[in-house]
């Protein structure tokens, strides 16, 4: 018995060493295992934390850049009106109905992602319309809209800056203005082109040009990959070209 006992002890001693390091290893391998997991898990996390925090940070500069349009208008189609008025032209209750349903759409259609893009062009037609009741010289004041609007959506108010900027510098002291606009639609894309005459005038080096980088900015928050600007000058003319891809826009940005 005693001999037997021993011949089993010493073949307990000889175990394979898969045996013995095998508990082990299991263990080494789960909290490996775990940690990996957890690693990847807490890798995700964050993606998504960092992702929500700049979908937050474009979407407050978006609305940002958005409420900057509307005093801007606002200033210029007040100003327009003061100018009717201080000539006391009949022409003032006409102007007041014109900036009435422009602030209407203002107010009722433009804090959607999107708009219809022949209610946009409509808005530029009647902001149009509000700038010649002050000017004496409207002969070279033209916009053509070539293509299918229907069905088509666009960002709010996204291209009035430039119209805005045409008038501002593309008006004399007599009250003459040369702006053009071709808008032309073929499926998805929109080209919109614009030239305007630079005048003499006095630059305000606070607010000058901020239109234009306002609508840049937007245009790369909102279109990216998907618009092309280019904006040109010589000694008469500052000429607009956007190329703009409308079913392409970032509307998920919540």
């Amino acid at each position: 018995m005693y001999k037997g006992t021993r011949v089993r002890a010493v073949l307990a001693t000889r175990q394979p060493l898969f045996f013995k390091i095998g508990p082990s290893f299991f263990y080494i391998l789960i909290i490996t295992i775990s940690a990996i997991i957890r690693t990847l898990t807490e890798f995700y996390n964050n993606q998504q934390n960092k992702l929500i925090a700049e979908t937050h940070r474009t979407n407050t500069e978006l609305i940002y850049l958005r409420k900057q349009t509307n005093p801007h208008f606002l200033f210029n189609s007040l100003n327009s009106i003061y100018s009717l008025a201080h000539k006391k032209s009949d022409l003032v209750p006409d102007a007041i109905v014109t900036l009435s349903e422009l602030m209407r759409y203002m107010l009722y259609e433009t804090d959607n992602k999107t708009v219809d893009l022949e209610k946009e062009i409509n808005y530029i037609q009647n902001y149009i319309e509000l700038q010649k009741l002050r000017l004496n010289n409207i002969e070279d004041i033209v916009i053509n809209v070539h293509g299918d609007t229907r069905n088509k959506f666009i960002e709010p108010l996204l291209l009035i800056s430039f119209v805005e900027n045409a008038f501002k510098y593309g008006t004399d002291y007599k009250g003459a203005a040369h702006v053009k606009i071709k808008i032309f639609i073929l499926n998805s894309s929109l080209d919109f082109w614009i030239e305007n005459t630079i005048e003499d005038y006095s630059k305000d080096p606070d607010n000058s040009g901020i239109g234009l980088v306002n609508i840049q900015n937007r245009l790369d928050l909102l279109y990216p990959n998907a618009h092309k600007l280019d904006i040109t000058q010589d000694d008469e003319f500052f000429r607009v070209h956007l190329n703009l891809e409308l079913d392409k826009i970032q509307t998920a940005i919540d």
